[in-house]
């Protein structure tokens, strides 16, 4: 009788515990934000990523009234930038601006999170096709002269990444398979902005990368455009033709979204996908995007959750023909 007695006694102060705990987290959502907002990009500033939170955050600043702080976390692909946000209370106070580098850092590495099971997506932010560029005084004037070079001269060739297993890193693995027989050395970098530097600089020979950072970086009038892995040529850079328009079949591009960590209250998940998509929408930010040649990208969270569901099982796949792998 004691037992069964103790027994219940338990189970009753445990539900109730249970009752307060979601009675405190409903009433913080309802009073959030009540303090800054931290907003994680996993990459050096001055690249895309950087370039793309900053507008954001902004807005999002003004319609909450609470600061959004962009805090660059650079490093191994991404992955410590990610993960301070994996790690962090689903509060709504520590949140993630990423470019599909989330999915593709997993595809190379075993990462501390899941991409896809630790986080809550937010909602899409936007596309931008990839840029191939080349350092100007490389002994080429377009892509097949490049492609042809780097076949008569393996492993002379080097590129740039944003660090291993970045979005741009599997970007170039899979050019190198898509036009065949090339072979080249991959620099990484702790994000994008440093090795468009050393580009600009002629200490490496290639980047595969966005006009954002790009433009970013001071690169637009050094660096040449050797093509668009796009569907079609870019409205503010029409000289540069496609990919496919110089004879090889890649399309990609990058996006950027945001994400909480997992077990981020519904109402603040779907207040800041509200405002996210009144921020891509509004003229001025679109107006922002189209110099960078980029493009609004608005979405449901279950958009933006699908789209990187999805991008783990491609790059996974490349990485895996391309024989990448970080120990």
């Amino acid at each position: 009788m004691f037992n069964r007695t103790l027994l219940k006694c338990t189970l009753s102060l445990i539900a109730a515990c249970a009752l307060l705990l979601q009675a405190y987290q409903a009433c913080a959502a309802d009073a959030w934000p009540s303090r800054p907002i931290r907003l994680v990009v996993p990459f050096a500033p001055g690249g895309s990523g950087d370039v793309i939170a900053r507008p954001v955050a902004d807005h999002l600043g003004r319609v909450l009234g609470r600061q959004f702080i962009v805090d660059n976390r650079t490093g191994a692909g991404g992955t410590i930038g990610i993960n301070i946000v994996a790690t962090a209370a689903p509060d709504g106070y520590t949140l993630l601006l990423s470019s599909n580098s989330l999915a593709t850092g997993a595809a190379v590495q075993k990462t501390p999170y899941d991409p896809v099971k630790d986080f809550d997506a937010i909602g899409r932010v936007a596309f931008a096709p990839l840029a191939i560029v080349m350092r100007a005084n490389f002994p080429a004037r377009n892509l097949q002269e490049f492609v042809a070079y780097a076949k008569n001269n393996p492993g002379k060739v080097n590129f740039g990444t944003a660090g291993i297993g970045s979005s741009q890193h599997l970007v170039t693995e899979l050019f190198a398979l898509t036009v065949g027989g090339v072979k080249m050395e991959g620099i990484h970098y702790k994000g994008t902005a440093p090795s468009l530097i050393d580009l600009i600089g002629g200490r490496i020979d290639l980047v595969i990368t966005t006009m954002a950072s790009i433009r970013g970086t001071g690169g637009a009038e050094r660096l040449p455009r050797l093509a668009y892995a796009a569907e079609q040529r870019v409205a503010t850079d029409p000289d540069v033709p496609t990919m496919r328009e110089a004879g090889f079949d890649l399309v990609a591009g990058v996006w950027w979204g945001m994400f909480g960590p997992h077990g981020l209250p519904e109402s603040i998940r779907s207040r800041l996908n509200a405002e996210i998509n009144k921020a891509v929408r509004d003229p001025a930010f679109t107006k922002f995007l189209d110099a960078i040649a980029a493009a609004p990208l608005p979405s449901t969270p279950s958009e933006l959750q699908q789209l990187l569901a999805n991008d783990v099982k491609r790059w996974t796949a490349t990485a895996a023909r391309a024989g990448v792998r970080m120990q």
